[in-house]
């Protein structure tokens, strides 16, 4: 293998231009590809996007499903671009869409928008000057004399002079799902489900009762013969929090007191406690104290040290993420008419063993505060946990090799890698990684908020400058 790769060295269709890799090709690839593109008349470069499926821009979050499934944040939030915030959903409407600004649209009209937009970008340039889509999948980085030299899985190699990792999200943790792993009754991928259609289900386990697991109960609400029970487990047992269902006065707190919390974990908690009474007490929605606040939360992340970091994401991580990142309210309805109905209950507790058992599984679980354990026997269990943000157990072979490289390292609470203030890759020496760059939600050690597109859309649009302007320079020289 190791000779077919020598042998066979991809070239750039413009020999003489700077190579950009891009390896990902789900929205945070494909907003960084537009973005350098509208900067095609101040520098020169080849960009690459590396994405083994065949459609960019889908991923995980934006694939085409046997569901509509719905985003969980409002059209008029969702654009590429943050200078035109309407433009997602002026292309809804184009495509016969009957939508409005607050509108939570299907997660597939999304993947549709960003493949139309990286199109009509590409357009502009000349035919040679395109990106290229490269159907493989990066298995590891050598540097090369300049630049780097990226090994496919396809036996080939490719010459990069810069590489971004664009890697979209992990998939979820597994460890626990072991014992079931070869079980024809684990789901690990929750947008799968809809293979059991026509199936007589009696119990279904969701792992995780955040995001996914909203998904997972919809999906599994849909099939028929309807499944009879629908259990969920996690640790603290919160559902997310609804969006807005109806308009309130716009009501703009002061933050100066949330500014000057900063450094404290306990001041900025009280701080952002009495803000969202403030704004309530005003007749305000207090959901709007999140929008108003996110400009400010890197920095104010940034000004804890690693111990109260630390506190924050063992004991308030949980109730954070229920507030922040909410779901729909239709949706989240839906869920508790379920519950309402006895089809499916939220548990507080602790997985503590799976197993087979005569076609179905065994779960043994320990609700939370209690000390003896209890039993399910269901027909399905669906990983719901979400992302692994260990990088550690991420079993991609590019991430392995990259760590064993040195060429990144993890962040000092396992949310993802070191990203230094520019987007380049700190590696495990401490010192930035010449030419190797990181846009993607492994950004949550650096900046906490990294995880929605309002957030990602301005990582990869300072990354597009920057990487503009390393090679205007480089041409101007």
């Amino acid at each position: 293998m190791q000779g077919s790769r020598q042998g066979t060295l991809r070239s750039p269709e413009s020999s003489n231009a700077p190579v950009i890799a891009i390896i990902g090709g789900g929205f945070c690839g494909v907003a960084l590809a537009i973005q350098l593109m509208r900067r095609a008349s101040g520098f020169r470069a080849q960009i690459v996007i590396i994405e083994p499926r065949a459609e960019l821009g889908a991923g995980v979050a934006y694939a085409t499903r046997d569901y509509p499934y719905p985003l969980n944040v409002a059209a008029g939030q969702m654009s590429v671009d943050g200078a035109n915030p309407q433009d997602f959903l002026a292309f809804a409407r184009s495509q016969g869409i009957n939508a409005s600004a607050g509108d939570y649209l299907p997660r597939q009209v999304y993947g549709e928008y960003l493949r139309a937009r990286f199109a009509e970008s590409s357009r502009t340039l000349p035919e040679g000057s395109r990106p290229r889509h490269l159907k493989a999948r990066v298995l590891r980085l050598k540097r090369a004399p300049a630049g780097w030299e990226l090994w496919l899985d396809d036996g080939s190699a490719l010459r990069a002079d810069e590489v971004v990792l664009a890697l979209g999200n992990a998939p979820p943790a597994s460890d626990v799902f072991a014992p079931i792993a070869s079980s024809l009754g684990y789901v690990e991928d929750p947008w799968s489900i809809g293979d059991c259609a026509h199936e007589n289900i009696d119990g279904v386990l969701l792992v995780g009762s955040g995001l996914t697991m909203i998904d997972a109960a919809l999906r599994l609400a849909a099939i028929r013969p309807r499944v009879r029970h629908i259990h969920v487990l996690s640790r603290h047992g919160l559902v997310p929090e609804s969006q807005a269902s109806e308009p309130r006065p716009a009501v703009k707190p002061d933050l100066a007191p949330l500014r000057g919390a900063a450094g404290s974990l306990r001041g900025l908690t009280h701080a952002l406690r009495e803000l969202a009474r403030e704004v309530r007490e005003r007749g305000g929605d207090w959901r709007e104290l999140f929008a108003a606040i996110r400009p400010e939360l890197p920095a104010l992340w940034q000004s804890l040290d690693v111990a109260q970091r630390g506190r924050f994401l063992r004991h308030l991580r949980a109730h954070w993420d229920v507030h922040r990142h909410r779901v729909p309210a239709g949706p989240l309805a839906a869920v508790r008419a379920l519950e309402r109905q006895g089809v499916l209950d939220v548990q507080a507790g602790r997985l503590k063993s799976l197993r087979p058992l005569d076609g179905l599984i065994e779960v043994q679980w320990r609700p939370r505060g209690a000390l003896r354990a209890r039993a399910w026997l269901v027909d399905r269990v669906v990983n719901c946990t979400g992302p692994d943000s260990r990088v550690a157990t991420n079993p991609d072979p590019l991430v392995q090799s990259l760590l064993v490289n040195g060429w990144i390292r993890p962040d000092s609470h396992g949310l993802g890698i070191d990203v230094a203030v520019d987007g380049s890759v700190i590696g495990r020496d401490g010192t930035p990684v010449d030419s190797l760059w990181y846009v993607g939600s492994w950004l949550r050690g650096r900046d906490w908020e990294s995880t929605a597109v309002p957030e990602l859309r301005e990582h990869a649009a300072r990354l597009a400058a920057h990487l503009a302007a390393r090679h205007a320079v480089a041409l101007s020289a």
